[in-house]
């Protein structure tokens, strides 16, 4: 990907970008909250300057999803491809961008893991937002197996690791309030976790929390296909 300014894009390719994010629900004061939580979880805010960045190694998520985020705002910004860190990198000069981040979003400048604390005058939709954004940013799905006597037992898990314990609380406290069970761990590295086990909950988690970014949402959707298509023949033999 090569080194450029937002207003390069041709008429087409946003109109086809924008109606992507539609259908995501991502439009109006969705895309502030779902950016807060992209910057919160895999990006940082410089504190010297008005600068903000996020960063991944999917050109499918910075193409489809974070630079049509970052179009809609009107925000100007350059995409590049950081060599040494190996991810693609979104930055965007704006001060009232950085203070909007900063204040009401509660995310400090410079070093950020574990100082980072909750929001704590958001709406609800802009709550539900501002944590998909974590799980864009930090958030995955695996298939686990489970031994019971001679019978394997697998079932689809998403997993989220964070630095701060009480923005790992936050977040746990809300999918609970979404009706998504939830369990929280703590390790010896100091970073604390949360887990969704199983068809039933990853499919809640699926319905109301999600994953826009494409690697995780086919993996889970796939997961969760799989399942259904077993108990399926199960009902039918």
């Amino acid at each position: 990907m090569e080194h450029f300014e937002s207003g390069d894009d041709n008429e087409i390719s946003e109109s086809i970008e924008r109606q992507n994010l539609r259908e995501l629900g991502l439009i109006d004061d969705a895309l502030e909250p779902y950016y807060a939580g992209l910057v919160a979880s895999d990006g940082h805010i410089e504190p010297d300057t008005n600068r903000s960045v996020v960063a991944s190694g999917n050109p499918e998520f910075v193409n489809n999803i974070i630079e049509p985020v970052v179009e809609e705002q009107e925000l100007r910004h350059s995409t590049f491809w950081d060599d040494g860190a190996g991810v693609y990198k979104i930055s965007i000069n704006n001060e009232e961008l950085w203070e909007t981040l900063t204040d009401k979003y509660n995310i400090p400048s410079g070093e950020k893991a574990h100082a980072i604390e909750p929001p704590e005058e958001l709406t609800d939709e802009e709550e539900l937002w501002y944590i998909r954004g974590w799980f864009d940013g930090e958030g995955w799905v695996e298939e686990m197996t489970k031994q019971y006597g001679d019978t394997e037992y697998d079932y689809p898990r998403v997993g989220l690791k964070i630095m701060s314990e009480d923005m790992r609380d936050w977040i746990a406290e809300h999918l609970r309030d979404e009706d998504i069970h939830v369990s929280t761990y703590d390790r010896e590295d100091g970073s604390h976790g949360l887990w969704i086990n199983g068809y039933l909950e990853c499919r809640k988690f699926d319905e109301e929390i999600g994953f826009r970014y494409p690697e995780q949402d086919r993996r889970l959707k796939e997961l969760l296909a799989d399942r259904e298509q077993r108990s399926k023949a199960r009902g039918t033999g």
